[in-house]
Formats: C-alpha cells, structure tokens, sequence
C-alpha cells in the first residue's frame, strides 16, 4: 500500500509538500498549478514531460514546470521514495520578493547536483521540524536561487555597492527586534535588495544566515540571563525560543551542554 505524508504551509502561502513514503501507485497524465520539485530518496522513478520520458535515480532532483502535463511511474525494485514541493509561480515571485514575474522556466527535467540534492534535503527538513519563519524562507530562496541558476531561464544581477553598509543596516534591525519572528521580507526592505542578494550577501559578509545569526545572538543572551540567576523555562521564553524543549536543543548543539549543566557550572 502506498504511503504517503501530506502537509500545507499556510505562513509559506500555502505551499504543499508531499513526501511518498513508499509509492505503488503509477500517476497517468496530469499537471499542477505549481511547480513539482521533488528529491528522490530511494529507488527510482520514471516519468513523461516535454515530449520524452526520463528516469531519475536515487539522489536526483525531478524538475516539472507549472501547469506542465507529465506522468510519474515507479522504476526499481523495493521501496522507491521520494519528497516533492509544490510553490506555485506567484510563491515563487513572493518568496524572492519580487514585483515582476520572475518565475522561471526548467529545462532539464532532472539534474544530479549533490549541492542541490543538499539543499532539498535541508529544505524539507526545516519546512518539517522548524518554527522560524526566517529559517524557511531563507531556505526556500536559497534553493529556488541554486536551481534557476543550474536549470531555469532566470538570471540574477546583485549590485555590490554599498552592500556592506546595507546589510549592515539589517543586521542592526536583527538585533534590535531580535525575539521577534522575523520574515526576510522585513530584512530585505531594511537592506533595498531582492531575497536572493540578500541572503548571499548577508552569508557573505556576516558568516552566517540569518537565522544562524540570530540563534545565536539569542542563545548569547540566554547564558547572560542564565547567569543572572534566571530559571531555564523564564529564559527560554524571554529570548524567544517556543518552547523549553526547542530551546534545549540549540543551546546543546552551540555549547556542547544543555542549559541546566551551564547554569550548574555558573
């Protein structure tokens, strides 16, 4: 039997994620609204599109174009798996903050690009475990940016002036709403660039996404609280962590130790 996992992004604009978990089923001929992106884990998968069928093995990464008639069938032996995303093209153009159409066209139907499969496994798995807005839209522009440059029709110009002082003015805006979820879109409009010059630029000058960044800018002043004499549970929140549980697990993966072993050591 066919197992799959389906889930809707509302705070992404309803994006759709699909995981098979272990397909059975052939699709025939249809389309979606929104591009198909999928991640094949295990196994194969063979489909048509564009006039010619193509296959896919396990670590490729199956580009379809909105709208765009195609088919998937099983092609391997065992257990074939496979995650897809589904951003429609006005996401896509959202996510990147963009005012034009700047949606792009793939021509290859699929590519074999470690640093690609990578970045959609990363995706996922933030779109899965992840609260952080900032995190998810961060990840999503840098894997829509990595594919339009190795696949699609769009290209990206970034004007390198001034942009040190530019993301400078987002990265003091970080700071000061610093326990706020933040979105890119409010650090773009800090810094005047597009998603996609923002988060290189920001990676490039700070050493950090955004994110990073602002976890551990967090996480500093979660052990000056701790050291205050603060309860873990009252730090957690303070700093702008959902829950303790969330909390503990950043602060182990920064420090090495959770928090309750560094304030037993303060």
């Amino acid at each position: 039997m066919q197992q799959a996992k389906f889930t809707v992004h509302r705070d992404l604009g309803d994006l759709e994620v699909l995981h098979t978990i272990d397909k059975q089923n052939d699709f025939g001929k249809h389309n979606h609204s929104g591009y198909t992106l999928a991640l094949v884990d295990n196994g194969a998968q063979r489909f048509y599109r564009s006039g010619a069928q193509h296959f896919a093995p396990t670590g490729s990464v199956i580009l379809i174009n909105a709208e765009q008639i195609h088919d998937c069938r099983k092609a391997c032996d065992g257990i074939a798996s496979y995650r897809s995303l589904y951003p429609t093209p006005e996401l896509y153009n959202n996510i990147m903050g963009s005012q034009q159409s700047l949606s792009p066209f793939f021509k290859q139907a699929v590519i074999n690009d470690k640093t690609i499969a990578q970045l959609m496994h990363s995706t996922f798995a933030a779109l899965e475990q992840s609260d952080s807005l900032l995190l998810k839209q961060s990840m999503l522009i840098e894997l829509f940016s990595h594919l339009c440059q190795r696949s699609g029709n769009v290209s990206f110009k970034s004007n390198e002036l001034s942009a040190k002082t530019r993301i400078s003015s987002a990265t003091n805006w970080l700071l000061e709403n610093l326990y706020k979820d933040t979105s890119v879109s409010e650090l773009t409009a800090k810094a005047n660039m597009s998603s996609f010059q923002f988060i290189r630029q920001f990676k490039q000058h700070v050493g950090l996404t955004p994110h990073a960044f602002q976890i551990q800018h967090r996480l500093n002043n979660a052990k000056a609280l701790i050291r205050k004499g603060l309860s873990i549970t009252e730090v957690a929140t303070t700093v702008g962590f959902y829950d303790q549980s969330h909390f503990n697990r950043h602060f182990k993966r920064n420090m090495g130790i959770t928090p309750n072993q560094y304030k037993q050591a303060c």
